[in-house]
């Protein structure tokens, strides 16, 4: 895709709203186009500055101007407050994404991550079941070295690992296998706010995520919830 294409895409793709195909092609372009990767950086400033500002967009906030500005008899009195109401359902209309990304938006991107490394034939950057390959060719290409545990002996076989982005930090992708299943294990320097531990799920997949270490952990996988657990306990005692 040229800068032309991919330029008015730019929002639909950071809001997840893109199918598979076109995302795919939009993330090969920004690999290797700066100009459109600023752009993007933008877009992520841009939710960091709202989510910071905490603004309140609920029903009540908005409703209790319009209440206090009809309860005025002056027409002219009432119409910028009606006029602030609609310019906040516009913002809340074009940015719902900034807004939510903190909650379900967390889940949504792991999930979408997950299913993208599965059908792009881009599972892992080092293929390899031995903790000794894997664990060492992380080093230089994060800020942290990530934990890279051998759990096959509790079911779980390492298949590798790849160089990913959570949260709009590196992270690292420690990809097992439970059977036919495959789990990925995303580890990142942890984001202010994250909540621990706390089980999610979406689309048939189950999102675990916990601290471990002073690191944030995200595990995703279509296994049952209690197998999921079962490999975080595994990962942990490890």
């Amino acid at each position: 895709m040229t800068c032309l294409e991919v330029d008015p895409l730019l929002g639909a793709s950071f809001d997840n709203e893109l199918d598979l195909r076109t995302a795919l092609a939009i993330e090969q372009h920004l690999s290797s186009c700066d100009s459109c990767t600023a752009q993007f950086k933008r877009l992520e400033w841009l939710r960091e500055e709202i989510v910071a500002a905490g603004p309140d967009w609920s029903a009540g906030a908005d409703l209790k101007v319009l209440r206090a500005s009809i309860q005025r008899p002056n027409k002219t009195s009432w119409m910028p407050a009606l006029a602030a109401v609609a310019a906040a359902l516009l913002v809340g209309m074009f940015l719902p994404s900034a807004l939510t990304r903190g909650g379900n938006g967390m889940e949504r991107q792991l999930v979408d991550s997950h299913v993208r490394s599965l059908m792009a034939n881009h599972l892992v950057d080092v293929p390899s079941s031995d903790r000794h390959t894997v664990k060492p060719w992380f080093q230089g290409k994060l800020g942290f070295s990530p934990s890279v545990p051998d759990l096959a002996a509790d079911g779980f076989v390492l298949i590798g690992g790849r160089l990913d982005v959570v949260a709009s930090r590196p992270a690292a992708a420690i990809v097992y296998k439970r059977q036919n299943h495959v789990i990925n294990l995303w580890i990142s320097e942890t984001p202010a706010g994250i909540r621990q531990p706390e089980l999610t799920d979406l689309d048939g997949y189950h999102v675990l995520r916990w601290r471990y270490g002073g690191m944030a952990c995200w595990a995703v996988s279509d296994v049952n919830a209690a197998e999921l657990r079962e490999f975080k306990a595994s990962y942990q005692s490890r």
